[in-house]
């Protein structure tokens, strides 16, 4: 196939499975209207976030003509989501079938070890997960605690309920229900999205678990993560918290939690 009938079967596969819809739908939602997306930092994220915001129409410029700040305050909420960078490596490797490279490379690439932890030249799709968590930290950072929500993948999964009632009182809705957090909690389980009709559940969810990266890789290739992970995210708040899923030595009793989901 051409590249051209290459473009054209990938589009027609996401629209099956994310939407068709186009940039302008997304602006014409009726407020409070709501984004998800994999984009991350400043430079990416809507600029109205961030104190300081300006418009290129009216900017303001100083004697020597160059831009300044202005007062202008950010607006809108950010809630990011983060998983240990383990099992999401994991996640990358089975994503959409293993790759021909394997874990460890062969004549057709690097393998998925490699590539995860080439921060500076990282291949994949939303490049180096190391610095996404970085970038979401800064972003995160520069927002007000009120606007800016973290959430770890980890306590959605071990503890959905509690982490339900964070993000409602951040966005500052009223109570929710008995019944209805239960029937968002069924909603939002990873076997009850799998089982959604339309394809896209079923290419992004594999198992969903808590330290299955356990069943990969060996210790000297951990090891060499772990200290990846420290030079990059270390003293990074958002990051600090994925140590304990990290780590083999406290994932015995979060997995035995886990298994009596």
């Amino acid at each position: 196939a051409t590249k051209d009938e290459e473009f054209v079967k990938r589009m027609k596969m996401l629209k099956t499975s994310f939407g068709d819809f186009v940039f302008d739908d997304l602006l014409n939602q009726p407020s409070p209207r709501l984004f998800s997306s994999h984009l991350c930092g400043k430079n990416l994220l809507p600029k109205k976030l961030f104190d300081g915001w300006e418009d290129d129409d009216d900017c303001a410029v100083n004697g020597h003509g160059e831009k300044v700040g202005t007062a202008n305050e950010g607006r809108g909420r950010l809630i990011v989501v983060i998983r240990n960078l383990k099992d999401t490596l994991v996640s990358l490797h089975h994503f959409r079938g293993v790759p021909k490279d394997g874990w460890y490379g062969n004549e057709h690439g690097p393998g998925s070890f490699a590539r995860a932890i080439d921060v500076e030249n990282c291949p994949n799709a939303f490049g180096s997960s190391f610095m996404w968590v970085k970038r979401s930290g800064e972003a995160v950072d520069a927002i007000s605690p009120e606007r800016a929500l973290v959430l770890q993948y980890e306590e959605l999964k071990l503890d959905f309920d509690t982490q339900l009632q964070r993000i409602n009182d951040f966005l500052g809705l009223p109570k929710l229900t008995d019944a209805k957090a239960k029937a968002v909690a069924a909603e939002c389980a990873a076997k009850s999205m799998k089982g959604k009709t339309g394809g896209r559940f079923k290419m992004i969810i594999r198992k969903g678990m808590v330290g299955d990266w356990q069943n990969y890789l060996d210790d000297e290739r951990w090891e060499e993560f772990d200290r990846v992970f420290d030079k990059v995210l270390g003293g990074v708040d958002i990051a600090e918290p994925l140590r304990q899923y990290q780590c083999k030595e406290s994932l015995d009793e979060i997995v035995a939690a886990q298994e009596k989901l």
